[in-house]
């Protein structure tokens, strides 16, 4: 949980439950990491590329892909944290022609006819009004939504996520349910919006594809269990390293072998 603000978000639970140790090094103890990954790197510079694009949509005044890309690379450039690491298969330059690749088709496939509602919507949610029987006190759950869109009478949730591969039927579905509750502060009722993510899949020939998820009553109940006992493992100091293959990637590794 954040100390000077207390709050939980989605990023903090999702990095929890994928390891406590490195949750403690980044939240807890507040700790640099050793590197930053150039996945990481290049997901937030697109990221940011894309929330422009979608405000000037907003704006009526779209940018075009060479301008988009020129925000990409002051993003690069500008990366705060430790240096970038690259895998054996990427480099910046490959990256950057990735990166033009995917921006040029995110725009050419851009629908004229969707409505740009809202970009990175920041809400807040206060749980005890929603928790049931809840037996502590429980933080305010906050998080930005990347877009709301208005398509075809429907108003849509949307995360915009870059990969090396596309999406299958095992995608974890649990950042939209995190949204969806997240909606509520945004003042929608969750069970009338729909819901999806949009990979920007940075394989040889770049695509993009949508994957719709239906979220319903039970999974942000469910969801919400989930936060609140993640909320209490953190109050009661439950932390501990979880080796798996996210370790490669991870910048806290030198921490992890000296605790």
């Amino acid at each position: 949980m954040n100390q000077e603000n207390p709050h939980l978000s989605y990023s903090q639970v999702s990095q929890y439950l994928q390891c406590p140790l490195k949750y403690r090094f980044a939240y807890v103890d507040c700790l640099e990491p050793e590197f930053t990954p150039a996945a990481l790197a290049f997901g937030a510079a697109m990221h940011s590329a894309i929330g422009c694009f979608l405000q000037s949509t907003l704006e009526a005044s779209p940018f075009r892909p060479d301008q988009l890309l020129d925000i990409y690379q002051e993003e690069w450039k500008g990366c705060e944290g430790p240096g970038i690491r690259f895998t054996h298969r990427d480099s910046e330059s490959a990256l950057a022609k990735k990166a033009k690749s995917l921006l040029t088709l995110f725009v050419e496939n851009h629908d004229p006819n969707t409505e740009v509602i809202a970009v990175e919507e920041r809400f807040t949610v206060d749980l005890t009004e929603i928790v049931p029987d809840h037996q502590w006190e429980v933080p305010v759950f906050q998080g930005i939504v990347d877009a709301v869109l208005k398509e075809n009478g429907s108003t849509v949730v949307v995360d915009y996520k870059t990969s090396a591969r596309k999406p299958d039927s095992q995608v974890n579905a649990m950042q939209l349910v995190a949204y969806s509750v997240g909606s509520i502060g945004l003042g929608y009722d969750p069970n009338e919006l729909d819901y999806r993510f949009e990979y920007l899949v940075k394989t040889t020939n770049p695509e993009l594809v949508p994957f719709p998820v239906t979220v319903m009553d039970n999974d942000r109940s469910r969801f919400l269990k989930l936060l609140t006992r993640v909320d209490k493992a953190i109050g009661s100091s439950i932390f501990y390293p979880n080796p798996g293959y996210l370790c490669s990637s991870c910048g806290f590794q030198s921490r992890c072998r000296e605790w």
